[in-house]
């Protein structure tokens, strides 16, 4: 009897919510509704070096985006980037550049804070680590890192476990992550 009310149950979910997706995705009762389109742009748009890499083509395929009729791109903003030669010492130039550049050619932008490690496996064509200065720390304190059952420390990010703990030059890494998209809004 409870697997029969269950299978119920679940019908009438799966319907509600088909009726509700048929509503969502229609307008005026007969159009879908108009869903944007934005496109991922390359992981190393902008180099290690931070620079914005070959930004004659960058136009030229955001253009070709636009004429497709694509709404945005859609950014990866690396902190190991921008925060690299030194606790709030941001350098956000390459993306303004790019930003530039997106603005020029009428395309809209989805900025993602990404604050972990770009690359650095097999195959990877891009190799962005999180800053040196905290690193350094993970050097001292290798505890702010993930570690798995054999003692194995994965760099590519900070434990969750460390949020509030103010093991930065007396920063935690959530109010690093604040500072960053402070930096980045005041930009």
């Amino acid at each position: 009897m409870t697997m029969h009310v269950s299978s119920r149950c679940c019908s009438v979910c799966v319907l509600a919510l088909t009726v509700a997706l048929v509503v969502l995705l229609t307008a005026n009762g007969s159009h879908a509704a108009y869903v944007p389109v934005y496109v991922m742009t390359p992981l190393d748009v902008i180099t290690n070096d931070n620079q914005l890499n070959n930004p004659a083509k960058v136009r030229s395929d955001f253009q070709k985006l636009k004429s497709a009729g694509v709404d945005g791109v859609m950014i990866d903003m690396w902190w190991g980037l921008v925060e690299r030669n030194g606790p709030r010492q941001y350098n956000f130039s390459a993306y303004q550049q790019l930003m530039n550049i997106i603005e020029d050619t009428g395309l809209k932008a989805q900025i993602i804070m990404s604050f972990h490690q770009c690359g650095g496996n097999v195959g990877d064509t891009c190799d962005i680590p999180l800053p040196p200065w905290v690193l350094a720390v993970g050097n001292n304190n290798p505890d702010v890192f993930y570690t798995d059952q054999n003692g194995h420390r994965d760099t590519e990010y900070l434990s969750l476990g460390v949020d509030n703990q103010a093991l930065f030059g007396g920063r935690t890494p959530v109010q690093m992550y604040s500072n960053f998209m402070s930096a980045f809004a005041g930009n």
